[in-house]
């Protein structure tokens, strides 16, 4: 992550974090209230999306900022034209944060090389999404009681992990915070770059219970970016790989970054429990997009002033 854009959260070390989420603590109480006034945040989101883009646009517009909405129907990529092209095309328009979101892993770090504008990594392909994992983090430590209550945590990433991006971004981010990971996948949705992380590899939920996990952090089975049969089938995966409302031990709680294929990661029941913070992470949102708008286009110091 640079001093200006935000592509991704490896190399982050604690601290930093820590002060990002207390930006968004003050973004929350409302004391970012129209410090991007003047500013033009552009978001192109070139890949489908709800709560990211909703919630980017949210924090732009009620920290005062112009905004300007970008996608590959309505733009001259689907006639051919570059991602390069757009985004000095957005660039020398005027645009003080460009906020992108792409099918293909790196495209943001390739666009941060040609834009002076700053460039925030709303979901690259397999690669990215650093604000998924801020957000995460936010909502949990809301739950534990702060910030300091994440060290030494046990949590489970469970599912598709070989074709996560929030995954890439939630190991380092929980990591830096303190809290201990370990995954559950089938070795066929396993990235090349888990054995690099070096974290335990565990065969079902049960198992991750067992281990001691009191976060179960689910993803989606994303078969859109399958190009094979990387599961027996949906029944078999959510019979080892899914939550159910028997895994609902006391102090176990859910996560999902959204969205949620009911029933094959999250039974229906469980999605809106109390054990569940998908709702919390979905409306921290807003308080963590803010404050990296903030960061992004220099206005942080007057909002933690």
């Amino acid at each position: 992550m640079g001093a200006r854009d935000f592509l991704t959260l490896e190399g982050c070390g604690r601290a930093e974090i820590r002060e990002i989420l207390e930006l968004a603590a003050a973004c929350e109480e409302g004391r970012m209230d129209g410090s991007l006034a003047g500013k033009t945040v552009c978001l192109a989101f070139f890949e489908a999306s709800t709560r990211t883009a909703v919630s980017f646009e949210l924090a732009a517009r009620r920290c005062g900022a112009d905004v300007i909405s970008l996608s590959e129907r309505g733009s001259s990529i689907s006639k051919g034209e570059s991602l390069v092209d757009t985004v000095v095309t957005l660039d020398r328009l005027g645009a003080d944060a460009i906020v992108l979101r792409h099918p293909a892993a790196g495209a943001a770090r390739l666009a941060a090389r040609f834009a002076a504008a700053a460039v925030v990594n709303a979901g690259d392909g397999c690669g990215q999404h650093p604000t998924q994992a801020l957000l995460d983090l936010y909502s949990l430590s809301r739950a534990l009681g702060g910030f300091e209550e994440l060290a030494g945590v046990r949590a489970a990433v469970v599912g598709d992990i070989l074709h996560s991006r929030v995954a890439r971004s939630v190991i380092p981010a929980f990591r830096a915070a303190g809290v201990e990971l370990a995954l559950v996948a089938p070795r066929t949705l396993l990235p090349l770059e888990a054995e690099v992380w070096g974290l335990p590899v565990l065969s079902s939920v049960d198992e991750a219970l067992g281990w001691g996990a009191s976060v179960l952090y689910m993803l989606r089975l994303q078969r859109e970016r399958m190009t094979g049969a990387r599961v027996p089938s949906v029944s078999e995966y959510a019979r080892y790989y899914a939550v159910g409302r028997r895994h609902l031990r006391p102090g176990v709680r859910v996560m999902h970054p959204g969205p949620v294929n009911r029933g094959v990661e999250i039974a229906g029941d469980v999605v809106l429990d109390g054990a569940s913070l998908v709702p919390d992470q979905v409306a921290a949102g807003v308080a963590v997009r803010s404050a990296v708008l903030a960061l992004a286009t220099g206005v942080e110091q007057e909002v933690a002033a």
